[in-house]
């Protein structure tokens, strides 16, 4: 099945390419005829590309009879006695150079020789190198990216000198006049800017569309002006304004791309997997953006050298330190208080750090002394978290370069209340005989080293190795009467310890290609100790282990093919080998694009098959653990892995100066994998099946989800003035046949409709910004009746709710308006930002969640989960 989709894809692709034709008489006769005008009525004729200057044409005139089948004879004929020679530079495309003098021992002439562009390119003002910058050959209509170093090559060009331009979003454009030969070029883009000082963030033409067909460079700067909660820079609020990619939940829940779970997209920081890059229950990500240098978000099919997950990547790069001057960020909002500080070392070596803290558990205090009665007890109320990052790179010469990254966040709660809590807080400052207490922590740690190093003009080598931990404790104590109580110790450990080596080939100006190789070692561990006094006399004792270790081994290889200056093809291939069950999987990978007029309009497609070997679950019956974390665990021969296949088509145009306009579709087919077996199962007893593997996932079943859409934005800018317009629309289905679903019925996460609009002016000192959001409301359960169940001597029997189908209402719909405002200003040389957000300034209480309880009267209590209401949140900021 999989090599018939290979197959078709290619067939496909192949009917759609333009084709060199069939050999045909080309008949050519002409007597001092403009030299220009022969060379273009024959590339219209032939329907080939001769790149010419005005300069090498200019007076000349050409006298050509040929008839025969070959383009470069009937060239050679028209440019004879000129001293020029057409060369051809990639498919049914030439450029004029200069022809060597023949002599008596050469009559033939010889082949030019052919030389090449490469080079880096980097930030002006903090020498960081540019990973994703443009390079573009305007008279060839050609031309690359760079890769995670910032390097480029363009091989095989005739030696001559060419016009090529360099575009980065947020900098100047640059044109240079550059020689095709052996050496390296170091280019510097300064960072554009307009009279107010505001940053420019508009991209060049050739820069809007992406070279790797299915990628997302995530225009940060852009976004993090627009609103987001709370009040701090955030790249996860950031990401919500692109359509197709929102918030599981207002205030948890993770990132939900084209209709997914959230635990299929992947996050990756400097090439290491972060298995949960949340904090504060889910409410904000543990990624600054201050501490990034470039950021790539992969929806559906993406590129050969990234796998692992069904519905996204998110790959993050750390910034390597300013290598001119030294630059420091501090702010303090409403959660945290932050800082960035980058700074070279030697003019060879260069660093940045970060950390992150948020402050309330400081203001509120942890340790609340209680008295009454004579009675002395220490309540607690700690919660804080916190994450530190650091990068250091070393650049002993042009062709290498080393970096090191470490990253580390962690969430504490501790807590010591009254097991009655009510809503006057009074009851809580007293000493209590019942009482519960919660100690827990969780958080990533990874440390990455890389090397990239230039093997010659046409290879470059990065090798990766990591090691990515996530650990979770949970520890209780509840005492709920006074001859019973409960003590448990849960911990999570995932670990990772893998090898990336990366390979890119510039073999043409036609083929770019990259190739590596993975190795990850995969631990999980999770240990349970309890002990459970219901009475004096009856005390049991739990103690559980569950160890696993996995193997998977990656290797893969795609090429960015520009057979023409319209077309770009990226086919790919990723095949796998998991130990857990011996699985092997190929997906093959496609991209298309393909430039209408790359002024105005460009195409675009694509299609691949993912697998996912890692499942994350959750116990739904026990107390005792998996309150807070969650469990991933590994493909086994009981439980397959998960796959999908997807399809996206879209265009991208430019009608007018400013105005960028968008349209994707998407459809996807996931199978295999895990869905609840009981959706309604509360977490509410003590002992539950077990934390070992085969007990979890006899929670869950195998099941079926397909998910499709129409995703379209409108980006509109001058001067400091931006629009921003998304839409997305679609569904998110599964069913578990297992269970006797026969149709698909809607996921918890599906949004029929989602809208979202803003508008934002940054001037020399103000700015301001407006927002709004609005959707569809999410999935609910509503029962059709109820029952009770009992024996007729109990006096109060077990009262349920019958609900034959999931998800068959619907929540109100959500709609949010916020406005932003910020003033900029110097102090001492510092410069200064104030913000100050007005989230949800209308005060709508949008109903997120509803619960249906069954009561003894007979009747069923609807429950409303409100969202949060008007908040102001301020923050201040200041560089130095």
């Amino acid at each position: 099945m999989r090599i018939g989709f290979v197959v078709i894809v290619w067939v496909v692709v192949m009917a759609v390419l333009p084709r060199a034709g069939q050999a045909q008489a080309i008949r050519i006769d002409v007597q001092d005829f403009p030299l220009r005008d022969a060379l273009v009525q024959f590339s219209a004729q032939e329907s080939i590309d001769v790149v010419f200057s005005q300069r090498q044409v200019e007076g000349r005139q050409t006298s050509c009879r040929y008839e025969g089948d070959a383009v470069e004879d009937a060239l050679a004929c028209l440019l004879y006695g000129h001293g020029l020679r057409a060369e051809r530079v990639r498919r049914r495309q030439y450029v004029l150079a200069a022809a060597p003098a023949a002599t008596a021992s050469t009559p033939v002439p010889t082949p030019l020789p052919r030389g090449m562009l490469r080079g880096f390119v980097a930030d002006a003002s903090t020498g960081e190198v540019l990973p994703g910058a443009h390079v573009y050959l305007p008279d060839l209509r050609l031309g690359t990216t760079t890769n995670e170093a910032g390097y480029f090559a363009l091989p095989s060009l005739p030696v001559q000198v060419y016009t090529v331009r360099f575009s980065f979003l947020g900098f100047q454009p640059q044109d240079t006049l550059l020689m095709a030969g052996f050496a390296t070029t170091d280019v510097r883009l300064h960072p554009a800017a307009l009279q107010t000082g505001e940053v420019v963030v508009e991209a060049s033409r050739e820069e809007r569309f992406p070279v790797e067909p299915g990628v997302v460079d995530v225009p940060v700067q852009e976004l993090e002006r627009l609103p987001s909660f709370p009040g701090e820079p955030d790249l996860f609020q950031a990401l919500q304004w692109l359509p197709g990619v929102q918030k599981a939940g207002e205030l948890n829940g993770g990132l939900i791309v084209r209709g997914g779970e959230p635990d299929q997209n992947l996050y990756l920081l400097d090439g290491a997997p972060v298995y949960h890059p949340w904090h504060a229950f889910s409410l904000i990500s543990t990624f600054q953006t201050e501490t990034f240098k470039d950021i790539k978000l992969y929806q559906g099919s993406f590129p050969a050298e990234h796998g692992g997950r069904l519905s996204a990547v998110l790959d993050a790069e750390l910034k390597d330190g300013n290598r001119t001057t030294p630059r420091t960020v501090a702010a303090i909002g409403v959660l945290s208080g932050r800082f960035v500080t980058e700074s070279p070392i030697t003019d060879k070596l260069s660093f940045m750090l970060s950390g992150r803290r948020s402050y309330l558990d400081q203001i509120i205090g942890k340790n609340h002394p209680v008295e009454e009665d004579g009675i002395r007890d220490t309540l607690r109320t700690g919660y804080f978290f916190y994450d530190f990052s650091g990068k250091a790179t070393w650049r002993p010469s042009a062709r290498h370069r080393v970096s090191l990254s470490y990253y580390n966040g962690r969430d504490v709660l501790d807590v010591r209340l009254p097991f009655e809590i009510t809503t006057n807080i009074n009851d809580w400052l007293k000493p209590a005989d019942l009482f519960f207490e919660i100690d827990t922590k969780w958080g990533n740690r990874l440390v990455s080293a890389r090397y990239q190093y230039l093997y010659s003009r046409r290879f470059f080598v990065t090798a990766t190795a990591y090691r990515s931990s996530y650990r979770a404790r949970e520890g209780v104590f509840i005492r709920p009467t006074d001859a019973s109580s409960i003590v448990s110790d849960y911990g999570v450990r995932l670990r990772d310890l893998g090898l990336k080596v990366d390979v890119d080939f510039y073999p043409s100006l036609a083929h770019q290609l990259r190739a590596g190789f993975r190795v990850v070692q995969r631990g999980f561990r999770s240990e349970l100790d309890a002990r459970v006094q219901r009475s004096p006399g009856a005390v049991d004792v739990l103690n559980q282990e569950s160890r696993l270790e996995a193997l998977e081994l990656v290797g893969y290889v795609q090429d960015s093919w520009q057979p023409s200056a319209r077309w770009q093809i990226q086919p790919g291939l990723r095949a796998s080998l998991f130990s857990g069950g011996s699985y092997v999987r190929l997906s093959p990978r496609l991209g298309v694009r393909y430039a209408v007029d790359p002024e105005r309009l460009v195409l675009r497609g694509s299609a691949g098959a993912q697998v996912q070997y890692l499942h994350r679950v959750r116990d739904r019956f026990s107390l005792l653990y998996d309150m807070v974390s969650s469990r991933w665990i590994p493909t086994s021969n009981s439980v397959p892995p998960s796959t999908n296949v997807q399809f996206s088509a879209g265009a991208e145009a430019y009608p007018l100066p400013g105005l960028t306009l968008a349209m994707d579709t998407y459809w996807r087919y996931s199978n295999k994998i895990l869905l609840p077996r009981d959706e309604f199962q509360a977490k509410d007893g003590l002992e539950g099946p077990g934390i070992e593997i085969g007990t979890l996932l006899g929670q869950y079943t195998r099941g079926r989800a397909h998910a499709f859409g129409v995703e379209m934005a409108a980006r509109y800018e001058e001067g400091p003035w931006q629009v921003w317009i998304s839409y997305a629309g679609g569904r998110s289905l599964s069913k578990a046949p297992e269970l006797g679903e026969t149709s698909f019925r809607p996921t918890r996460f599906d949004v029929p409709r989602a809208f979202q609009g803003a508008v934002s002016r940054n001037g020399q000192h103000w700015s301001f910004a407006f927002s709004t959001n609005w959707r569809s409301g999410l999935p609910v359960t509503v029962p059709v009746a109820r029952y009770a169940v009992g024996d007729p001597l109990d006096e109060e029997p077990a009262r349920f709710l019958y609900r034959p189908r999931i998800n068959n209402g619907r929540l109100p719909p959500y709609l949010r308006f916020d406005f932003v405002a910020g003033y900029r200003f110097r102090v001492l040389g510092a410069r200064f930002r104030t913000q100050l957000h007005f989230y949800n300034f209308t005060n709508r209480r949008n109903v997120i969640d509803r619960l249906y309880d069954p009561r003894p009267e007979d009747v069923v209590e609807i429950r409303d989960r409100h969202s949060l209401p008007f908040l102001p949140l301020l923050e201040i900021q200041v560089i130095l």
